[in-house]
């Protein structure tokens, strides 16, 4: 008796829930197809992206690379490789960075940053 009853209440609620869906008017959908706006990105309007990536990489086979890397956890490793590619390149940032690294027994051996460099646009 009870699991009918239970059973039930669950049926009429699925079908409640199920008869209410979101109406969208035609209306709408013919202004924004009728509009069809061009969204730009904010950051288009105020940088220049350079059309060349550019790659940097930070190893332990150098001094300073195994000094910089000593300790580092993988998500540090990453943040450091991203400021000095920003200060190498004189750059504001970085545009679509891609990172590799290479751990050995949780010792971070290598990190590569692969990116556009982008600069915010003079005023003329």
């Amino acid at each position: 008796m009870r699991k009918s009853t239970i059973l039930l209440l669950l049926v009429g609620l699925l079908a409640v829930i199920s008869s209410c869906s979101p109406k969208v008017s035609v209306r709408k959908l013919n202004a924004f197809t009728t509009v069809n706006p061009n969204i730009v990105s904010y950051n288009e309007l105020t940088m220049d992206i350079d059309p060349d990536p550019i790659e940097y990489n930070i190893d332990i086979s150098t001094e300073a690379g195994r000094l910089k890397l000593n300790k580092l956890s993988i998500d540090e490793a990453c943040d450091l490789a991203l400021i000095e590619a920003i200060r190498a390149n004189k750059c504001a940032t970085i545009f679509q960075p891609q990172f590799t690294h290479l751990v050995q027994k949780g010792n971070v051996l290598r990190v590569s940053l692969y990116g556009f460099p982008a600069r915010y646009k003079k005023k003329e």
